[in-house]
């Protein structure tokens, strides 16, 4: 399908479509007059077979052609819906995991981030503050990760993080970072005091890993730093020989 997606890229494709129309046509009757001889005789036939093939062709190829940019719009549009999550705008669950098993290999950290006590959020300030909050944690986290790591969202509260090849420090640090972000940008969402926090659990792939261990590791962390008092990050296991294995607010 031709990559159609504006009137400059249909008025493009409209003069490409009328000069090859123009030159097959010219083409026949240049070769029928050549075959009898007739050279002199063929301009005035040339002429109006090129202004009826223009006639014919330009706007023909506008319509055809902007009906292919209608479709590919529909596509863009069915494409990013599929991709991204609707609420936050980071990617849907099923693409995350998609793209984190084709990263696999090259190594890398898993983060499993939660919103802190979004149940009460819910309950005390109404939905519409909660999706807030959501949109509020999907933007912090893109704006908090390279272009080459991965953002999504997994479940209702929960999202999720792949950074490809990060050292050990590198993911105290974006952890620490992540977790600032939210607690700083989170203290007053809709006119409301939410205090909105994150707890994250992480899990670095290493020899032997799979995508399902490194979900259950970092999983298990994060109910580690909920039940340490949340508002923090848990990173095993514990024979990384960290100094801030687990980083909690002050």
């Amino acid at each position: 399908m031709f990559s159609i997606h504006s009137n400059k890229d249909v008025a493009i494709y409209t003069a490409v479509f009328t000069l090859l129309a123009i030159f097959g046509s010219t083409f026949s009757v240049f070769i029928m007059f050549a075959a009898a001889g007739q050279y002199q005789a063929m301009v005035g036939p040339l002429l109006f077979t090129a202004i009826i093939a223009s006639l014919i062709a330009v706007p023909i190829s506008i319509v055809a052609l902007n009906i292919v940019k209608t479709v590919n719009k529909a596509v863009a549009k069915l494409e990013d819906f599929v991709k991204f999550d609707q609420l936050t705008g980071v990617l849907a669950r099923s693409y995350f995991l998609e793209h984190v098993r084709q990263r696999f290999s090259d190594g890398g950290a898993l983060f499993l981030v939660d919103a802190d006590h979004f149940k009460q959020i819910n309950d005390t300030f109404g939905h519409d503050v909660g999706d807030m909050a959501l949109r509020l944690i999907g933007q912090t986290l893109n704006f908090n990760v390279r272009k080459s790591d991965l953002v999504g969202r997994v479940g209702g509260e929960e999202f999720a993080i792949f950074l490809k090849g990060v050292g050990d420090q590198e993911i105290v640090t974006r952890a620490e970072q992540i977790r600032t972000a939210i607690a700083e940008n989170g203290k007053v969402i809709g006119g409301h005091d939410i205090n909105l926090t994150v707890s994250i659990g992480i899990a670095k792939i290493k020899k032997g890993s799979t995508l399902t261990l490194i979900f259950k590791e970092a999983d298990e962390n994060l109910y580690s730093a909920k039940n340490a008092g949340r508002n923090q990050f848990v990173y095993g296991p514990s024979n990384l020989n960290l100094p801030d294995t687990i980083a909690t607010a002050n």
